[in-house]
C-alpha cells in the first residue's frame, strides 16, 4: 500500500472525507507526529543512559537525531510499521462502525 492509499484509508475509516482538504492534511500531520514521537520514545527506552544523553543533545536537530536513533536499531522501517499499525488500531477502535442494513 503506498502512502496515498494509507492516507485515504485513514481518512475514510475515521469518516473525515467531508472535511476540507486543509483540515484532512492537518489531521494526517498530527497522526504522523504521534507516530514519530512514539517511535522516538520506544527507541529512547532501550538506550543506555549515555546514549540517551547524546539523543537529548540532538533533540534540536531532528535530522541528526533520526540518524543517531536509526543507527541504534536493526530495522527502523519495521519499528515505524508497528507504531503505525498500533496508532491506526487505537484510532479505529475509537470510531463507531456504522451498521449495514
Amino acid at each position: 500500500m503506498d502512502q496515498f492509499d494509507l492516507n485515504e484509508n485513514i481518512i475514510a475509516r475515521l469518516g473525515l472525507q467531508k472535511l476540507p482538504y486543509e483540515k484532512r492534511v492537518k489531521m494526517l500531520e498530527e497522526i504522523t507526529d504521534i507516530v514519530i514521537k512514539r517511535v522516538t520514545l520506544r527507541l529512547m527506552e532501550n538506550l543506555p543512559e549515555a546514549e540517551v544523553a547524546t539523543a537529548n543533545a540532538l533533540a534540536a536537530k531532528p535530522d541528526e537525531l533520526i540518524a543517531f536513533l536509526s543507527s541504534k536499531v536493526d530495522d527502523m522501517g519495521a519499528l515505524f510499521d508497528e507504531e503505525i499499525a498500533a496508532v491506526k488500531q487505537e484510532l479505529f477502535a475509537s470510531v463507531p462502525v456504522p451498521e449495514i442494513k
